[in-house]
């Protein structure tokens, strides 16, 4: 788009002034007229007809009469489009000021719009630029702000449509551009938004519709059977981690969302290939993340919930910085909720409550929310959220459709709670490391306990014999970063000396929890449907279990548990790039830890007993560590067997302080074979 031409003059060029009144007679000599001139002054002739006793006959000009002036509708300061000129006092510059619609018939001005560009007339008479240039700046400035104007009446006016029948001020039957109420909650953004309110709305709506009358272009997307297929692989296995699609609603807002479709693609063709021709995972997330960074869809909670879904791709990890991450995606989505004030509940007495999907609201939210929490803790990364500007009520199954299983409803409820305690202990922790301090968070591991302790006994795991019997994935994957944050506040952080972390008996049975959950999960085929997150699971266990190995009477058992991680990890490579960096890690960890002379490299320290945990319990401020494990008996595993019984072997720990900093993850994985220099969560 062409810049928009301005009127330039200097104070030394000579104003030409076209008369707006002439006679016939000096009009077809071509000789100027003074017929306006005199008029003013009570004469009704012009100098030569007086002169030469003619009668002075008016020419009707064909230029149409100008159109009279009235207050400029200047469109907001902040939302004009860049190629308009805004002069330093925050306004348009005269002459590109846009007059109120005329009687005149609909049509015509410019672009059909009954709203036109008029040009002063004493600047006008002034200026040294053509009459055609006069009408192409005119013409092209007014396309420069139209999007901001084009069906943007000011507060309680709304122009007639071609017919002349009066339009409603948010009427569009376009089903891709319907506005909801959940789009004018972005107000109480601006701390006087209240006060231009009736602004706010009108431009909104005119960049609604702006978007709305985009050409149309020919969309690829996959097959209908296929869109099937990948909707019944997310109800499946993505729906208890990410609820935010309706079975009831789903199949009208595929038909008018490409975005959503390719976002449903992503998640389809990743977990569950399709042995049919298909564009893959790679060829569908390009497609929708470019059509969300167009905004080439108007509704925004679709929008949020198309991107929700690119948690199951994840093209490579986050060791460097890039735009296709989880922490990256999982951040837009809460921005996007913060500018619309999602996280805050409306007032019971909020005149737009009851237009408000409430229940939509807080599972889009609260899945982000959870998400944030782990990516702080698994990443080292500060929380995002915080939790005192959060009004919106925690999610209940209230918030979740009739024919929704009941099960996986609950998982999401008590797996965000979960992450709120992780989010709390991800915060300590990244704290207490700068601060120096070693206090253990017991408080905090008081919260696990009592989170582990108020699950319904459907949702409790269950591995308290030596074969599951009632296998639930959602279950299982619960439990697996329960089981990592207990892993880590119970790691005493590595050092020069030191190079691997001292894992305390409650890392090491958690870690051994975890691999019966990965043994039960690849007894039963696959791995596919486990998040990106679990290799870093895998990556926190297998360090406990490294510690196992020095123990005699539990290194048979570790030897068996870190088969079963590394077999996972390894299938977890196949779909997760991360995960690679973990089997590296492990192949070049596990050698090291069974070398001879590796007792010999750990400092000693003091007995602890296994069994009743006497000591254990004073250094973890009176925790009774076996508290965390209610679903766990001897024949969970053979870890297991030996730490929930009394013993009267002796383990060595180190005496110092408990742990009181983050894994410190760059010590563990560099170099990790073509990794080198490396850290695999930053």
């Amino acid at each position: 788009m062409s810049a928009p031409l301005w009127l330039q003059f200097t104070g030394t060029q000579t104003k030409r002034k076209r008369a707006e009144l002439a006679c016939v007679a000096c009009h077809s000599k071509k000789i100027r007229c003074d017929l306006q001139a005199r008029g003013a002054q009570g004469h009704s002739n012009c100098t030569k007809c007086e002169s030469g006793g003619k009668e002075c006959r008016t020419r009707p000009s064909k230029r149409g009469r100008p159109a009279a002036s009235a207050v400029p509708l200047t469109p907001p300061v902040t939302e004009i489009n860049s190629c308009v000129q805004i002069n330093r006092h925050g306004s348009i510059p005269d002459h590109l000021a846009v007059d109120q619609p005329s009687s005149g018939p609909r049509g015509a001005g410019v672009g059909n719009d009954s709203r036109s560009l008029d040009f002063p007339r004493d600047l006008l008479r002034g200026s040294s630029i053509s009459r055609a240039h006069i009408e192409q700046a005119r013409t092209q400035s007014f396309h420069n702000i139209e999007w901001s104007l084009r069906d943007d009446p000011s507060p309680g006016q709304v122009p007639p449509d071609p017919q002349g029948r009066p339009m409603q001020a948010m009427t569009n039957d376009s089903p891709t551009t319907q506005r909801t109420e959940d789009h004018s909650e972005h107000n109480d953004s601006y701390p006087i938004g209240h006060v231009f309110l009736p602004e706010l709305q009108t431009n909104a709506r005119a960049q609604e519709r702006l978007i709305a009358e985009r050409m149309p272009e020919v969309l690829n997307l996959p097959d209908p059977d296929l869109q099937q297929t990948f909707a019944e692989t997310y109800w499946e296995y993505c729906y208890t981690w990410c609820p935010v699609l309706d079975r009831e609603t789903l199949s009208q807002e595929l038909a008018r969302s490409p975005l959503l479709v390719n976002a449903l693609a992503v998640v389809g063709s990743n977990i569950k290939p399709p042995m049919i021709p298909h564009d893959g995972p790679a060829g569908y997330y390009e497609r929708a993340r470019t059509r969300f960074y167009n905004d080439e869809d108007a509704d925004v909670m679709t929008s949020l919930k198309a991107i929700s879904l690119f948690y199951w791709w994840s093209p490579r990890p986050p060791t460097i910085l890039h735009r296709h991450s989880s922490w990256w995606w999982t951040s837009v989505v809460i921005r996007h909720c913060q500018q619309l004030g999602v996280h805050r509940e409306p007032a019971q007495n909020h005149p737009l409550r009851q237009h408000i999907d409430l229940s939509l609201r807080r599972r889009i939210w609260w899945t982000a929310f959870a998400r944030e929490r782990l990516t702080a803790l698994c990443q080292s990364k500060p929380c995002v959220i915080d939790p005192e500007d959060c009004t919106l009520s925690e999610p209940t199954l209230e918030d979740f459709s009739q024919d929704t299983d009941k099960t996986k409803a609950e998982v999401f409820i008590y797996w965000v709670r979960l992450c709120a305690i992780i989010g709390k202990i991800a915060k300590y922790l990244a704290r207490s490391s700068d601060a120096g301090s070693s206090a253990f968070p017991a408080s905090l591991a008081r919260d696990l306990i009592g989170w582990v302790q108020s699950l319904p006994p459907h949702l409790q795991l269950p591995i308290g014999s030596d074969r599951t019997t009632h296998f639930n994935r959602d279950v299982h994957q619960l439990h697996l970063p329960y089981l990592a944050v207990i892993i880590i506040i119970h790691l005493q952080r590595s050092s020069p000396s030191q190079p691997l972390p001292q894992a305390y008996p409650p890392a090491i049975l958690a870690a051994s929890c975890m691999a019966r959950i990965m043994r039960d999960i690849l007894a039963r085929g696959g791995t596919r449907f486990l998040m990106a997150i679990t290799g870093w699971y895998c990556g926190t266990a297998f360090i406990a279990l490294l510690q196992a190995l020095r123990i005699e009477g539990l290194a048979k058992s570790a030897n068996e548990d870190l088969d079963i991680l590394t077999l996972a990890v390894d299938q977890l490579r196949i779909m997760w790039p991360t995960a690679a960096v973990f089997h590296s890690g492990f192949g070049r960890l596990r050698p090291s830890a069974t070398a001879p002379d590796f007792d010999s490299q750990r400092a000693p320290g003091p007995d602890l007993g296994m069994g009743d945990g006497t000591v254990y319990m004073e250094m973890a401020d009176g925790i009774d560590w076996t508290a965390y494990f209610p679903f766990a008996t001897t024949e969970t595993s053979g870890i297991a067997g030996r730490l929930l019984v009394p013993h009267t072997e002796e383990l060595f720990f180190d005496d110092d302080a408990f742990a009181d900093a983050m894994l410190q993850f760059q010590d563990l994985f560099e170099p990790c074979d073509t990794l080198t220099e490396m850290n695999p969560f930053m």
